[in-house]
């Protein structure tokens, strides 16, 4: 059922295959980066003494679960993922463990586990013309018609204004803690839901960035899995995800689970600079990585290198939302505009990753080094200039 995967998209690196046994799917694959790349991220954590793992079935917790308490370990919550036909069950490890030993221990008691720390992941765009993004890409004078229901993983979004009032925006919340201000998730809907870009937009807005046990607003790996699971559950085939962080392989699981349910997700390549390790979900083969450029088509200097696959507008965008204008700038920015051309071209809708980056690349402007590379990806999205209107 799952094709095959290799590891990151233009950089060589040791490719490490788990095969296990999935209610409803033959195997998945995980493709984590190199030892020294999931290292460096270690500390990058929501929970410094938590656990998250993942099981096929409820008896394979049930098995885990004991099994864990027996060994010490604090049992704090078991969730069915129905929508994406998985358990995940969370603890905090006993001392004298640390994160690796705690998964070695999870992974022996029940082997079809995967056991992961919990990551964070944060918004990928920060402050600094949307003016120029629609002609840039040549998107048509009136509005595509989106095909079929999105999905958005960010904060929460603030529906009331009226830039989104042509879209019907169903809402749920999976963070921890307090939840972060809705001002990134409003900003990233906004671009996706634009009456002048996306008509008929059914958004299904999961707010995963609260406030972590370290102070930090972001989101666990455990959120995602939620929100992941929530829209397979209510039918939607494509995500955006405007967040980025560390290798996790909870979520490479449940993204490579999703991709089988035929979900289909668009993710930001990060903002953490040209030599930054790559960020994930965006560094996943199963998944569309997508770059920010400038109006002269320039590359966004902090945009992560490596493994992008189109690239869109994504610097001083100007938006307005609740009747203000500002200039933004990020990834997190440039991803909705991919998305938002997926969501209304009957040719790309719901298709793989693999598929999607064949066909924009068909159609994209090929920028910097000629052909496909590690900086603008295909190059410049382009837009159906012949999509439905309503």
């Amino acid at each position: 059922m799952k094709r095959h995967i290799t590891y990151l998209r233009g950089i060589a690196a040791p490719l490490l295959l788990v095969a296990l046994s999935l209610t409803g799917c033959s195997s998945y694959e995980l493709n984590p980066p190199p030892v020294a790349m999931i290292k460096a991220d270690a500390g990058n954590v929501v929970d410094a003494r938590e656990i998250v793992a993942l099981v096929p079935n409820a008896f394979a917790a049930a098995t885990l679960k004991q099994g864990a308490v027996a060994r010490g370990f604090l049992f704090r919550e078991e969730k069915a993922l129905n929508g994406l036909g998985l358990q995940m069950l969370r603890f905090e490890f006993p001392q004298p463990l640390n994160g690796p030993g705690a998964i070695a221990v999870l992974e022996e008691i029940e082997p079809s586990a995967t056991a992961g720390i919990n990551h964070a992941y944060a918004p990928a765009a920060h402050d600094s013309r949307l003016d120029y993004a629609n002609g840039m890409m040549h998107w048509p004078d009136h509005a595509c018609h989106a095909l079929g229901p999105i999905g958005m993983i960010d904060t929460g979004v603030d529906a009331s204004i009226p830039e989104l009032s042509g879209a019907k925006v169903v809402a749920m919340a999976f963070h921890r803690g307090a939840p972060a201000p809705t001002r990134h998730g409003t900003e990233v809907a906004s671009v996706l839901a634009d009456p002048r870009r996306l008509s008929g937009v059914t958004l299904y807005s999961a707010s995963v960035i609260g406030t972590s046990a370290r102070g930090q607003q972001e989101s666990g790996v455990d959120s995602l899995l939620d929100a992941l699971d929530w829209m397979a559950g209510n039918g939607v085939k494509l995500v955006n995800i405007s967040l980025a962080g560390p290798y996790n392989k909870l979520l490479d699981r449940g993204i490579d689970t999703a991709e089988a349910h035929g979900m289909t997700i668009v993710a930001a390549v990060g903002n953490d600079g040209a030599g930054a390790n790559p960020r994930f979900p965006a560094a996943l083969e199963n998944v569309v990585g997508v770059t920010a450029v400038d109006a002269a088509r320039s590359i966004y200097p902090m945009a992560v290198r490596g493994y992008p696959d189109i690239a869109a507008p994504g610097v001083d965008v100007m938006l307005t939302t609740g009747g203000k204008a500002r200039f933004v700038t990020g990834t997190s920015i440039a991803t909705p505009f991919v998305t938002a051309r997926i969501a209304s071209d009957p040719a790309l809708y719901r298709q793989t990753a693999h598929s999607l980056r064949t066909a924009l690349a068909a159609t994209a402007v090929d920028l910097g080094t000629p052909g496909r590379d590690p900086v603008f990806g295909a190059g410049l999205l382009m837009a159906d200039p012949a999509c439905r209107a309503e």
